[in-house]
């Protein structure tokens, strides 16, 4: 199988974490994801806007299930592993303690 080169790192390691034959935003990095256009300042804006409303709603989603995570990611229509990789890299552990 051939790899492409996606942000330093093969687009075939998603095939091997994914949970389907395709390759799904969930299967992909955050940074490829969100990677930002060198000299782009209004995309900035733009990616700061989606990380907060992330952020929002997985904290909404975990207050909503009662700490549950699994439930979270239900309600979210979300794989509960990236949304446990979502919480982790937006370091969102602390704003949720509270909800456990």
């Amino acid at each position: 199988m051939p790899a492409y080169a996606c942000s330093g790192k093969p687009a075939s390691s998603a095939l091997v974490l994914g949970s389907t034959d395709l390759i799904v935003p969930e299967d992909l990095r955050e940074a490829v994801l969100e990677s930002e256009q060198p000299g782009s300042v209004a995309l900035a804006g733009y990616h700061n806007a989606v990380k907060r409303v992330k952020r929002d709603l997985i904290i909404k989603a975990v207050e909503q299930a009662g700490g549950n995570y699994v439930e979270a990611a239900r309600l979210l229509g979300l794989n509960p592993t990236y949304l446990h990789r979502l919480i982790r890299r937006m370091d969102l552990k602390a704003a949720l303690k509270k909800f456990a």
